[in-house]
């Protein structure tokens, strides 16, 4: 049996020395939104350690568009030689029971190799609304009937986790979608809309500046860079929502390729500058392997296409 363990590990060591060698000089990571969002923020930080862990360039490239299935769809397509990943957040699981006929399946094309990190997000309200809380919006909401809210696009992580805050609020607030989360947060601090979800890495300047107000945070519990701002749960303890970032390689990967991948993404994420801004930028470690991802990713996808057809969301 030790002789057998030892050759296993050997072995292992061996393939893993040779998909070291295997991978391309350069790797791309492919981020489905806008530069600027709090995902594209933190997959930079991830590229960079992760190109001094394998001593190789690792570049990330922005494919925006209907809610994130364009990059995918670019990445799904790939040649599966771990020259060409994607890192994305639950829109993944999301934006296909939105779109439809996108020219792939997000959980047969694409295969999880390592969870990035968990998160959450926080609703911002522009000072001229004159609301500090989700009960005095709520109030607002039902008095002034010019309230609207900006998203990342339609079938996006921040579209429908605030649908669900409205569906839970039992109020109607009108959605007007943009082009990525930098946009829609020039709009919010100029105050042409009222209210936008919003990654917290985009928002913490913003509401330490004094230019937005930071009402709630969707996550479980409260968030340690907003720590006087309640969670939604506290007030509607039905809502919560936990945000998620992983990385994806192309259906067909080599296993042992998937491995290697995977164990250079979490030396990378244990850095010190890697931990430093999860740290600063309310990030947990995510530490599920593929196996646990790909499982997760099924339940997700069930979860959210019961949730997009009972909101009835559309392309817009």
């Amino acid at each position: 049996m030790r002789r057998w363990l030892l050759t296993l590990v050997v072995g292992l060591m061996t393939t893993t020395s040779a998909f070291a060698q295997q991978l391309p000089s350069q790797i791309r990571i492919v981020v489905p939104l806008v530069a600027g969002s709090s995902l594209d923020a933190r997959c930079r930080v991830i590229a960079d350690a992760l190109g001094q862990r394998l001593g190789k360039r690792v570049i990330v490239e922005n494919r925006p568009g209907a809610g994130g299935t364009i990059g995918a769809a670019y990445v799904a397509k790939s040649k599966p030689d771990g020259a060409t990943l994607m890192m994305t957040n639950n829109s993944h699981v999301i934006a296909p029971h939105v779109y439809g006929n996108l020219g792939y399946e997000p959980l047969r094309d694409l295969m999880p190799v390592i969870g990035a990190y968990s998160s959450g997000m926080v609703i911002l309200a522009h000072p001229q609304i004159n609301v500090t809380s989700l009960k005095e919006l709520v109030a607002a909401s039902k008095q002034q009937h010019t309230l609207n809210y900006g998203s990342s696009g339609t079938g996006s992580l921040p579209h429908l986790a605030m649908e669900l805050f409205l569906r839970t609020a039992g109020i109607r607030i009108v959605h007007v979608p943009y082009r990525g989360d930098a946009q829609a947060m020039t709009d919010l601090i100029g105050g042409r809309i009222s209210l936008m979800m919003s990654g917290y890495p985009t928002a913490m300047s913003q509401v330490r500046a004094g230019k937005l107000r930071a009402l709630a945070v969707t996550s479980s519990k409260r968030a340690p860079v907003f720590p006087a701002v309640p969670t939604i749960a506290e007030t509607y303890p039905d809502y919560v929502l936990d945000t998620w970032a992983m990385v994806f390689a192309p259906a067909g990967t080599p296993p042992g390729l998937v491995e290697h991948l995977h164990q250079a993404f979490k030396a990378a994420i244990a850095t010190p500058q890697v931990r430093a801004n999860y740290e600063a930028t309310g990030a947990e470690v995510d530490p599920r392997t593929p196996a646990q991802l790909g499982t997760f990713l099924q339940q997700e996808s069930e979860r959210y296409r019961k949730v997009v057809k009972e909101l009835d969301l559309k392309p817009e």
